[in-house]
């Protein structure tokens, strides 16, 4: 086994050294960091974490103790939380119980003795003998024994309301006579759930049975309910678990036998269950959030958990999983929807049939390119030719209320579909003066995108600290932006890993004033005057473009004429950093070619001013069929459509998307958009200026950026050509 000395000979520096860069401490040049790696690999050195963590006293893992992985919502609640914890980069070690109690001591003893900082535990007994001790770092999940140290920090969800809830339904339903499937008699989430229940049972006119049983005895439970001489109305029951038994029970029934109708906690997932009323708890965001909670609480030496003894960790209910209403039905009618080509598009397209099924409507979806659409919906020409259309958001303050239908906010139909939408889109993307012209659709926003390896590697961060006596560091500006892509480009770098700092996307006019316009933005400055004339001579409007074109030097000097271009070049591994439209992402994780799965971090762009994009979608203002084109947009919004449409790449902005962990675990930046999204704009407000016209300006600030990059005009000459331009078009 190699030794520290034998590794300080061969890299020729000293014993303390070779501490320093095997235990990442001291300041240690990124020459001698690059000697002893190389040292070390080349006699076989591995570092023994576990054994690191222990001598400091405290290790990076978490103990996580589990009945199973039999049970479905356990799998779940393991994809979670161990998904999570590696991306906080902490270890974890599973231990199965097998539901039986001498498993358990065994598996926390075990847990003790690897001195892990956290203990996560559902637990299979009825009363804590004097076995979980106080001033353990444990948090006990879904199930709470009796006896269990104050200290504690307990997670779960409501289950009494979850009983209530399913209740209220069997109610609404008119429902005589229920079964209730107990599930284990000795677990709490049994007994509060089937308590909800019975609570609101008991003061209606509706009967009820309780099977109560342990697991084992399950199966013949779900016999006597089938073959009960009274037949019942509705079985509710406590897990999805009694499902699979219900549906074994049935197979051996008497085939005149009608299975009752079901309503059962079910773990949320993508899969569904044939005929049955599930009522969804999210349990891989159960798993999620424990991580978090763990990695701000007990990986923090200065908290070691004393903060949270005692807490409650209380997820929220997901609820019934969407019912399709009953709706009046179209045989044979067709609406007609323009928009615009990209993922979103070509997803809804594929699910129109489900639609048509549902409705009887046939959904004619034309699809066009961006430059197409702008020109068909400024157009007088569009007419009654087109119910619904969807329009870029940049162009709705000239266009939208001479294209849309106003939409009444005290209508409910327009309520129910707003109440789905992230709070705060409507204003940012359809409402003017008060008044509402469509809802956001494929909203997006701009975000840095960045190789989390090479940030991340530590000698790579020494030499960025030799170089600039500075840490390197996600950038918080466009200085520090363009210091770093500079470090990252090989033009001024030779020892750079890759061959670009940053990408820039300046080939078509609006894409050039997108990708440029947040270098301005940072100087908190609007490009009219106190008189509402546009004026872009100012330093602000210079430095912004000096900072650009120096990224632009620190690109590949490609013209790209579309996003996915550059996110090509940053897909292949070329380049350290990338700064893009969120709904273009997608290709970086799951392009089969991509050289940089598992490699990318995604954080707020620098000056924390980003651009939003997407699309309205919205009633015209000529539709013939305005309840038909209502009945898409509320089948649009409803929830298992747009999870649908963003498991296929595109994106409905659903304000539960951010809930489904399947969808982030996909898109993870999905997670920090809504935050994103908030702080974005889009639009200069021309309060004093109903001349200008927002596209007209973004195509001629565009081409002006793109010739300048290009090096075929001045900075100096631009800006007079674009002042000139502005004073001819508005400011007269």
């Amino acid at each position: 086994m190699p030794t520290i000395k034998s590794i300080a000979l061969r890299a020729g520096v000293s014993h303390g050294t070779v501490s320093n860069v095997l235990n990442k401490k001291g300041n240690v040049s990124a020459e001698k960091i690059q000697l002893v790696e190389q040292a070390a690999k080349e006699l076989g050195y591995k570092i023994n974490v576990q054994a690191q963590q222990l001598r400091s006293g405290t290790t990076k893992k978490v103990c996580i103790i589990l009945p199973g992985l039999t049970i479905k919502r356990y799998i779940d609640f393991y994809i979670g939380l161990e998904s999570e914890l590696r991306r906080y980069q902490i270890d974890s070690e599973l231990i199965c119980t097998d539901q039986l109690i001498y498993n358990e001591k065994v598996a926390y003893k075990k847990a003790l003795s690897l001195n892990a900082a956290a203990i996560v535990v559902v637990s299979s007994m009825i009363k804590n003998k004097n076995i979980y001790e106080k001033n353990s770092p444990l948090i006990f999940v879904e199930r709470k024994p009796k006896n269990l140290p104050e200290d504690i920090v307990y997670a779960g969800f409501d289950y009494e309301k979850a009983g209530r809830d399913i209740a209220e339904r069997c109610i609404e339903k008119k429902y005589r006579n229920v079964a209730i499937l107990y599930g284990s008699r000795k677990f709490s989430n049994y007994k509060t759930f089937t308590n909800g229940v019975v609570s609101v049972l008991d003061e209606s006119d509706c009967e009820y049975k309780i099977y109560a049983s342990d697991d084992d005895m399950s199966l013949l439970d779900a016999f006597l309910v089938l073959n009960e001489k009274d037949k019942f109305d509705a079985i509710v029951a406590a897990s999805d678990e009694d499902i699979k038994y219900l549906k074994k029970a049935y197979s051996y029934c008497a085939t005149d036998k009608k299975i009752p109708e079901v309503y059962a906690i079910c773990s949320k997932s993508m899969e569904s269950l044939d005929n049955i009323c599930s009522y969804l708890l999210n349990y891989k965001l159960l798993g999620k959030e424990i991580a978090g909670f763990i990695n701000k609480n007990y990986m923090n030496l200065e908290n070691e958990g004393v903060l949270v003894k005692g807490t409650t960790i209380k997820m929220e209910n997901e609820g019934f999983r969407y019912e399709k209403e009953e709706c009046r039905t179209f045989n044979g009618d067709t609406i007609n929807f323009l928009t615009i080509r990209n993922s979103t598009s070509e997803a809804i397209k594929l699910l129109l049939p489900e639609f048509e099924k549902e409705t009887g409507i046939k959904v004619n979806m034309i699809q066009v390119a961006y430059d197409e659409l702008y020109k068909m919906a400024d157009s007088s020409c569009l007419s009654s030719a087109y119910d619904l259309i969807r329009t870029d958001m940049a162009w709705m303050d000239k266009i939208g209320k001479d294209l849309y239908c106003e939409m009444d906010w005290k209508n409910a139909e327009i309520s129910e579909i707003m109440e789905k939408l992230i709070p705060g889109l409507l204003e940012k993307y359809s409402e003017f003066n008060g008044k509402i012209y469509g809802f956001p659709l494929d909203a997006c926003v701009q975000m840095l995108f960045y190789r989390k390896d090479l940030f991340e590697n530590e000698l790579i961060k020494r030499e960025y600290y030799e170089k600039n006596r500075k840490r390197l560091e996600i950038p918080k500006t466009f200085q520090q932006f363009n210091q770093i892509a500079r470090f990252f480009c090989k033009k001024f770098n030779q020892e750079s890993p890759v061959q670009y700092g940053a990408t820039a996307t300046y080939g078509r006019t609006f894409l050039a004033s997108c990708d440029f316009m947040p270098h301005y933005r940072e100087f908190g400055k609007n490009i009219f005057d106190e008189h509402g004339k546009v004026n872009v001579q100012t330093k602000e409007m210079k430095k912004a473009l000096e900072s650009y074109i120096e990224t632009c030097s620190y690109s590949s000097g490609e013209t790209y004429q579309w996003w996915q271009d550059s996110t090509k070049q940053f897909i292949d591994g070329d380049t350290a950093m990338h700064i893009v439209f969120s709904n273009y992402a997608s290709d970086m994780l799951h392009n089969s070619d991509s050289q940089i799965i598992g490699k990318v971090g995604y954080t707020s762009i620098p000056g924390g001013n980003p651009m939003l994009g997407g699309g309205v979608i919205g009633i015209s203002k000529f539709c013939q069929k305005y309840e038909q084109s209502m009945l898409f947009l509320k089948w649009l919004y409803r929830t298992d459509i747009a999870e649908m449409i963003c498991y296929m790449g595109g994106y409905i902005c659903n304000r539960n998307i951010t809930k489904n962990f399947d969808i982030q675990e996909r898109y993870p930046w999905i997670e920090d958009m809504e935050e994103n999204l908030m702080m974005g704009w889009r639009n200069f407000t021309a309060t004093k200026n109903s001349k200008f016209n927002e596209f007209e300006f973004e195509d001629m600030l565009g081409r002006t950026i793109r010739n300048v990059a290009s090096e075929i005009e001045t900075l100096s000459s631009a800006l007079d050509y674009v002042q000139n331009e502005c004073n001819t078009r508005w400011n007269e």
